[in-house]
C-alpha cells in the first residue's frame, strides 16, 4: 500500500488489525466478518501486525521478547517451545544472541526482533507499518530480504512503508491510496508509466 503521507495508510493497518474501528463498512479476514474482533482476538485467527515505532523491550532478553509473542498461548509450554525453535531456525542470528538484551541489537537486528515476535503464534497474514523507518540503507536492504523471506514461506504480507521502489520492488500487488480511499490498485507489472506519474505528483507538492 502505497500513497502521499496522510493518505491513510497507517490507518488502514490499525483498522484492519482491530486497533481501530472503522466508521463504515466491514472487515472480513479468510471470509469470516471480524469487524467486531477485537486485536488479540484477530490475532488469534491468524493475523500479525508489526508497528511502526519500534516496539522491542530493550532491557529483556532476545528470548524473553519473543515469548511475549506467545501471550495468547502463554500456558501451552510445548506450543511456544516448539514455536521458539522455528523462529530460530527461520532466524539463526537471534538464535546465537538470545541471551543478550534487545536493546543491545543493532537497528535491523531490532526490527527482525520485531518481526519474528509476531510470527511466534505463525499468523497466515502479516501487517508490515513502515519497517524501514528511520533505517540507514544498508540496513533498510536486509529488512526487505527479510519480508522477502516471509513471502518464500508462504506469509501473505501487506505492507506500507514510504520506501517506494523497496516496497514496490517486493511487491506482487499494488494499491495506491490518497485521501483516504484506494485510487489505483493492479499488479504491479500492469501498473507501470501510471505508477510513475502517481509518484511524481506526490514529489512535486
Amino acid at each position: 500500500v502505497i500513497g502521499p503521507n496522510g493518505a491513510g495508510k497507517s490507518t488502514l493497518l490499525k483498522t484492519l488489525f482491530g486497533y481501530l474501528r472503522p466508521s463504515q463498512g466491514k472487515v472480513f479476514f479468510d471470509g469470516r466478518d471480524v469487524t467486531d474482533l477485537e486485536a488479540q482476538q484477530r490475532m488469534r485467527s491468524g493475523v500479525g501486525y508489526v508497528d511502526q515505532a519500534h516496539s522491542v523491550f530493550p532491557t529483556m532478553s532476545v528470548e524473553e521478547n519473543l515469548e511475549l509473542g506467545c501471550w495468547t498461548f502463554r500456558r501451552d509450554r510445548r506450543r511456544i517451545a516448539e514455536s521458539m525453535d522455528r523462529i530460530y531456525a527461520q532466524y539463526p542470528v537471534l538464535a546465537k544472541r538470545r541471551q543478550v538484551n534487545a536493546g543491545a541489537l543493532s537497528g535491523g537486528e531490532q526490527r527482525m526482533l520485531e518481526i519474528a515476535r509476531i510470527l511466534m503464534p505463525d499468523p497466515s497474514v502479516v501487517l508490515l507499518d513502515e519497517p524501514s523507518s528511520g533505517l540507514a540503507p544498508k540496513v533498510t536492504r536486509e529488512v526487505y530480504d527479510d519480508i522477502e523471506r516471509l513471502k518464500e514461506i508462504g506469509k501473505t504480507v501487506l505492507l506500507v512503508d514510504q520506501n517506494i521502489n523497496a516496497a514496490v520492488a517486493c511487491s506482487d500487488y499494488v494499491y495506491v491510496m490518497e485521501l483516504g480511499k484506494v485510487r489505483s490498485e493492479g499488479p504491479v507489472n500492469e501498473l507501470g508509466e501510471d505508477l510513475r506519474k502517481l509518484v511524481s505528483s506526490w514529489l512535486a507538492v
